[in-house]
């Protein structure tokens, strides 16, 4: 089997180049202060060669956003893994340490905070279309589980807490990424959500402080 050519091989390399340009512009000077000038420029490629593989920034925005997304969606079905690979152990718990782990990255990643806070202003439309599509099903599954094992309280609305259980997360996001003190409004914000959350379990959530 042949591998790929010359071509072929510039070609990723080029595109990886735009992604990692693009990437540090937006978190350094956001979506709306880069301009397809800068990116091409960072990337030392021209206009033709960006437009060759993306439309336009934002679609190229809308490639970060969803990849991100789809991450969490990967810690939210290894989590319903681990949830029905260990039937005695407090399901509750795994939740509200993914729950930490999505929020810590607001602090520890850069490009995180900046995608998760630009994404609504930038994506409009797409931005819930994205989330729908692809990191309400990880949720939807791993309540699911968790519902199954009778960690949750009787007949709670899947679909409709798997929603409002998103967008809590992504709100969360906005509050940590505009405060003075991330680590305190963390802290805050994930008390807030475990709260939240201890009224869909049967039992009480034993989370980190």
């Amino acid at each position: 089997m042949r591998g790929p050519n010359r071509r072929q091989i510039y070609a990723e390399q080029t595109r990886a180049d735009l992604v990692t340009a693009a990437r540090k512009l937006f978190v350094d000077n956001g979506f709306a202060d880069t301009s397809v000038e800068a990116i091409t420029g960072a990337a030392r490629v021209s206009k033709g060669t960006f437009y060759s593989h993306f439309p336009d920034k934002k679609a190229m925005f809308a490639e970060f956003y969803t990849e991100l997304i789809q991450q969490v969606g990967v810690l939210g079905d290894a989590t319903s893994e681990a949830v029905r690979a260990a039937p005695d152990k407090p399901a509750m718990t795994a939740v509200a340490d993914l729950t930490h782990a999505f929020l810590r990255r607001t602090i520890d990643d850069p490009l995180h905070r900046e995608l998760m806070a630009q994404a609504p202003s930038v994506l409009g439309e797409q931005y819930r279309h994205i989330n729908d599509t692809v990191a309400l099903p990880p949720i939807e599954r791993l309540l699911t589980v968790l519902d199954e094992r009778g960690d949750l309280q009787p007949d709670v609305p899947i679909a409709t807490v798997a929603r409002l259980l998103l967008a809590g997360l992504c709100e969360g996001n906005q509050i940590i990424a505009a405060a003075a003190d991330r680590e305190s409004a963390l802290a805050r914000t994930f008390r807030a959500i475990i709260l939240l959350m201890s009224g869909l379990a049967a039992d009480p959530i034993s989370a980190r402080g």
